[in-house]
């Protein structure tokens, strides 16, 4: 079965944006499943920030949003971020020996609790990450920094980061069924593929672009 992927990731974006434009980069196409990623904007970004509660209530709209189309939900968490690099990169306030993934972990945990209160699946990318990502100032890092990339970042991954998330994506939707013939991936700049080649396209190797190949290996043989 041929499956259409559309690629509805942009940088910046808060849940509360994603809300915004929710109808026309969404809803309009009534596809089957949407895997929904955010958190770190609304969490850490001082153009961006949402409380909580707010960040909560917005991922709930989501879900009934998409429940009157009858679309399958993956939630999936936040990846971490390495502070001292994206406190630099992105001229944060804050001092650059802060701890952000604190912050961060907070509404990792009210993601969780959403899915958990509506019973719909969630990638824990927040928890494998932090337990397998080696985040940090190292080369083996799989969130980019000066070391991986040649320059400071902090805040999205490496192309390896990206493909081991589509990997992830992939075989959760295969996991609960949800391979439903057009799936929307909708989030922020971790979707959009940021700052890799293609990035906003199906093309090169942000994860919608990733998930695109799995999804259709084959159909052309």
């Amino acid at each position: 079965m041929k499956h259409t992927v559309i690629h509805a990731g942009y940088p910046g974006d808060s849940s509360r944006a994603m809300l915004k434009r929710m109808e026309h980069d969404v809803l309009r196409h009534h596809p089957d499943t949407v895997v929904i990623e955010c958190g770190a904007n609304d969490a850490v970004n001082p153009a961006a920030l949402t409380s909580v509660e707010e960040y909560t209530s917005n991922l709930k709209k989501m879900v009934y949003n998409l429940e009157e189309i009858g679309s399958d939900i993956l939630f999936v968490t936040s990846p971490p971020v390495y502070a001292p690099e994206m406190i630099v990169r992105y001229k944060f306030p804050e001092s650059p020996d802060t701890e952000l993934n604190p912050i961060l972990d907070k509404y990792v945990e009210a993601m969780r609790g959403v899915a958990s209160f509506l019973n719909r699946p969630l990638l824990d990318a927040s928890r494998i990450l932090h337990t397998v990502g080696n985040v940090g100032p190292g080369p083996e890092s799989l969130i980019r920094n000066q070391a991986n990339s040649g320059v400071i970042d902090g805040a999205h991954l490496t192309v390896e980061g990206y493909r081991l998330l589509a990997v992830l994506v992939y075989q959760a939707l295969v996991d609960h069924h949800m391979l439903g013939r057009t799936i929307v991936c909708f989030g922020d700049s971790i979707t959009h593929g940021y700052p890799l080649p293609g990035m906003g396209t199906l093309e090169g190797d942000n994860y919608p672009a990733v998930l695109n190949r799995l999804l259709n290996a084959g159909e052309d043989a």
